[in-house]
C-alpha cells in the first residue's frame, strides 16, 4: 500500500506559502511568502536555514537551477530574481526592473518600469539547459528566455498563464492557462504547433511524465493525460472531490500528487488506459488545514506542500506502508 508519511511541518513567519520548491538533490526545500521571503529550509531536519529576501509582496513562483547552486524566483511584483542558494546573496534581477540589491527593507528598494519582463503578476518559471527560460503571467503572455535575455513573447493565450514546461528532449516550450487550452509553441517563428482542448475548468498544473506524455489538472478537479502527438486527450484520468490547486508528477513511478482546496493531498497513477474508468486516487492525506496551494516533489520520494496558511509539510512517499 502507497504511503506518504509527513516527517516536518514548518510554519512560515507570513502566511500563504504559494511557492514551494525541492532542490535537485532532494535536500533542501524553498519556500516563498505573502510578504515576499523565500525561505530555505533543510528537508532532513525541517529546519529554516536561510532566508532570502525580499520581493515586494506574493512569492507565486520558485525554480532550483538544474546544478542546484542557484534559485529563481517571482511574483506579484514581475521582477524574475536569481539567488546563489549556498550564500544566500542576491545575484541579479533578470527583469531590469530591481535596482537596488543592498536594501533591506521593502521601503528602501527601488523598482523602475521595464519592458523586458511582464505587465502583470507572474505565476511560473521554468529553467532548460543551456541558460534557457520561460515565464508565465497573469498578462496573458508568456515570455521565452535564452541566456537570460528576453527572445520571444507568445501572447496567443486569451487568460491568465498559469504554467509553461520544456518538453523533455526537444526543449519545445508548452503552456496551460485560465482559458482552458494548452499549447506548444514554435521558437523560430513563434507559431502554435498544437492546441490542446479537452478542460472545461481553468487550468492550474502541466507536467511531463516523459518526452510524449504530460499530465495537467484544472480547478474543476478533472485530471487529463495527454500524448504530446495528440491535440486530443489520450485519457481523462482523475475527477477529484475538491477544486485542484496545485499538481506534480514523479516521473519515474508515473505518479502525480495533487493539492486540494480542501487541505488534502491526493495521489493517482497515470494511465493511458482510455478502457479503465477514472483512477481512483492511490492515497488521501489531510495534515493541512487550508487550501494547499503549491506543491514539489523528488524522484527520491521527498513531497513539499504548503497552504495558504503558511504551513509547509514535508512528506516521504513510499510504495509500501
Amino acid at each position: 500500500m502507497p504511503k506518504l508519511k509527513l516527517t516536518h511541518t514548518v510554519q512560515l513567519p507570513s502566511a500563504k506559502a504559494l511557492a514551494v520548491a525541492i532542490s535537485p538533490d532532494g535536500k533542501l526545500c524553498a519556500a516563498g511568502d505573502r510578504d515576499g521571503y523565500i525561505h530555505i529550509i533543510d528537508m532532513k531536519s525541517g529546519e529554516i536555514i536561510k532566508k532570502l529576501g525580499r520581493h515586494i509582496e506574493f512569492v507565486y513562483t520558485l525554480a532550483f537551477s538544474p546544478d542546484n547552486g542557484h534559485l529563481f524566483s517571482a511574483g506579484k511584483d514581475k521582477s524574475i530574481r536569481e539567488w546563489d542558494i549556498e550564500t544566500g546573496t542576491f545575484i541579479k534581477d533578470h527583469a531590469g526592473i530591481f535596482v537596488n540589491a543592498g536594501a533591506r527593507s521593502m521601503n528602501s528598494q527601488v523598482l523602475k518600469q521595464g519592458t523586458r519582463s511582464h505587465s502583470m503578476t507572474i505565476l511560473d518559471i521554468a529553467l532548460d539547459k543551456n541558460n534557457v527560460m520561460a515565464t508565465a503571467s497573469q498578462d496573458k503572455h508568456l515570455k521565452y528566455w535564452k541566456n537570460f535575455e528576453p527572445f520571444r513573447t507568445y501572447d496567443w493565450h486569451t487568460a491568465a498563464v498559469t504554467c509553461v514546461r520544456f518538453q523533455p528532449e526537444t526543449g519545445i516550450l508548452f503552456s496551460a492557462s485560465r482559458d482552458k487550452t494548452i499549447r506548444s509553441w514554435n521558437e523560430v517563428n513563434g507559431a502554435v504547433i498544437n492546441k490542446y482542448n479537452g478542460h472545461y475548468g481553468e487550468i492550474i498544473g502541466l507536467d511531463f511524465v516523459d518526452e510524449t506524455m504530460f499530465v495537467s489538472a484544472d480547478n474543476k478537479g478533472q485530471v487529463i493525460v495527454w500524448n504530446s502527438n495528440s491535440e486530443s486527450p489520450a485519457q481523462f484520468l482523475h475527477e477529484a472531490d475538491s477544486p485542484i490547486f496545485c499538481s506534480a508528477v514523479l516521473k519515474k513511478k508515473k505518479i502525480l500528487f495533487l493539492g486540494l482546496e480542501n487541505g488534502s493531498i491526493e495521489a493517482v497513477k497515470i494511465s493511458t488506459d482510455k478502457d479503465a474508468e477514472h483512477s481512483k486516487a492511490l492515497l488521501s492525506v489531510h495534515e493541512h488545514e487550508s487550501e494547499v496551494r503549491s506543491i514539489s516533489v523528488h524522484e527520491a520520494g521527498g513531497v513539499a506542500s504548503g497552504d495558504n496558511s503558511g504551513r509547509v509539510n514535508l512528506w516521504k512517499y513510499s510504495d509500501r506502508g
